[in-house]
């Protein structure tokens, strides 16, 4: 077998469920799409660096790392096994590597050009050798850190959670978002290739030079995924790590096996306090502290109020961070049992049990991270209402960690992540978000989190309650997504039942 039929093998081996190819064109366009626009301007708000009409261009870098970090996470983490035997076999580690590399540079090369082509769409390139450079770059950059985490992180949950991790962090503390004097930044795999995107000089490069440096990380991300990946691609013992069921009675015992099984993954629990942590925290922290217009409805009334920025940016990003970490925990806490929850319902358990005691992890995990979140808020913001404030975050915890499950069973573990990558971005991120416009746009309104965060923010900035309408829509909104839920996860249930 030559190397490029082999590599032409692995690509079609991760083309096996289509939509994963669709998506991975699809999230990068609507992603720089919907955002660039809005993202530029809020960069260059709180940035202050490089020339504005270069502030969009790591847009696409940012949708084209995002995915090509998943995607090489999830393209060696799956292969794993199958790659150990093929070295068994008598299939030399070196081949194996080249075109595992090779065929992650190709779905790496597809998300960039997806994000390009749709940044050429939404605001123009002004200057293509930094933007194609730079995007190109980012992606591949990010297949080498997903690559080198799927080498040596066994867990889907919380490999995915690191890649994430690691770029959520990387995009907020970086030059476009956070100004390049965060020191911390510097350490993160994009910071100098941001620089070079923005034409900007960072002043801390030395003779390598910021171009320099971006390269060297390109390089080392590859090479240090691919010596990890030789190392750990071997002939050596295939473990299981299947979870195993425990023994469930009803309702309550099988709750108690899920929060037993789930707390067993400690890595996935510590990534998802950190996450807050850093997340919410720093927003405070490089949000300039000056006024920008909120609409607010006070007395029956909607007017406009001049608010802190950094106030508006740090009770918005609560949302935003529980939406995305409670749908990353509906997703994963049932595609993670599948096969147990067939098992259940062969061995007696109703299908509503099975569910409820699903529903109850994933609803404890999406409170165990707005507790974080709000906790971490507390610190440097107290919303005039906290009842309020705490009822409209739990609203858009539950109905996004409902929202996974969904996602899910529909999109699989990979797709599933890219969706609900984009999800949240697009909803809470964008559509919801007063920090861009100070009323949120009308198509918002279409969207699962309006009610809840039009309650959050009423309740963070004005003493009483006036969106009644948005609790009924919230409320409605989180009844559909119940009874959707309840009716997907009922059908996969059947499915596996009549499986051989």
């Amino acid at each position: 077998m030559t190397d490029l039929l082999l590599t032409r093998t692995f690509l079609t081996e991760f083309g096996r469920r289509p939509l994963n190819l669709v998506l991975l064109v699809v999230v990068p366009v609507l992603f720089v799409a919907l955002t660039a626009g809005a993202l530029a301007d809020f960069a260059e708000a709180i940035g202050g660096i490089g020339d504005p009409e270069l502030l969009a261009g790591p847009t696409a870098g940012w949708a084209a790392a995002f995915l090509a970090g998943v995607s090489g996470f999830f393209h060696v983490l799956g292969a794993r096994a199958a790659d150990s035997r093929l070295v068994v076999a008598g299939m030399s580690r070196t081949r194996v590597l080249v075109a595992r590399m090779a065929s992650g540079t190709v779905l790496a090369l597809v998300a960039a050009v997806g994000a390009l082509v749709a940044l050429a769409v939404r605001t123009g390139i002004s200057d293509p050798a930094r933007a194609v450079g730079g995007t190109l770059m980012f992606a591949l950059i990010y297949l080498g850190v997903g690559a080198f985490i799927g080498a040596v992180v066994r867990s889907e949950v919380n490999g995915s959670l690191i890649v994430v991790f690691v770029w959520m962090l990387d995009v907020f503390l970086g030059p476009a978002m956070g100004g390049s004097d965060v020191i911390v930044g510097r350490v993160f795999p994009s910071h100098f290739v941001t620089l070079v995107m923005l034409d900007a000089v960072s002043g801390h490069a030395g003779p390598l030079g910021d171009l320099g440096w971006a390269l060297a990380w390109m390089v080392g991300a590859l090479g240090l995924a691919a010596l990890v990946f030789w190392a750990n691609t071997g002939p050596v013992r295939v473990i299981d790590h299947a979870r195993r069921p425990g023994a469930c009675w009803r309702l309550t015992a099988g709750l108690k096996a899920g929060l037993t099984d789930y707390r067993r993954n400690r890595a996935m629990w510590v990534l998802m306090v950190l996450l807050p942590i850093f997340f919410i925290s720093l927003s405070f922290t490089v949000t300039p502290d000056q006024p920008t217009p909120v609409e607010l409805l006070e007395g029956g009334e909607r007017g406009i109020q001049l608010l802190s920025m950094a106030d508006v940016h740090g009770a918005i990003m609560v949302p935003i961070t529980i939406a995305f970490l409670a749908g990353l925990a509906g997703l994963f806490v049932v595609q993670g049992s599948l096969q147990a929850d067939g098992r259940l319902v062969l061995a007696g358990f109703r299908i509503r049990e099975v569910l409820a005691a699903r529903l109850g992890v994933i609803a404890l995990a999406a409170l165990a991270t707005s507790v974080v979140s709000l906790a971490i808020t507390a610190v440097d913001f107290t919303p005039a209402d906290w009842t309020w404030f705490v009822i409209g975050n739990l609203l858009v915890g539950a109905t996004y960690g409902l929202i996974g499950v969904l996602v899910g069973a529909v999109f699989g573990r990979l797709g599933g992540l890219y969706v609900m990558f984009l999800l949240p971005f697009i909803d809470v991120g964008l559509a919801q978000n007063v920090m861009f416009s100070a009323a949120p746009p009308d198509w918002g309104a279409y969207l699962p989190a309006r009610g809840a965060v039009r309650i959050l923010v009423d309740a963070a900035f004005t003493p009483t309650m006036d969106e009644l309408g948005a609790l009924l829509g919230a409320t409605g909104w989180l009844l559909v997504i119940v009874a959707a839920a309840a009716w997907v996860f009922g059908r996969r249930a059947v499915s596996r039942l009549s499986m051989p």
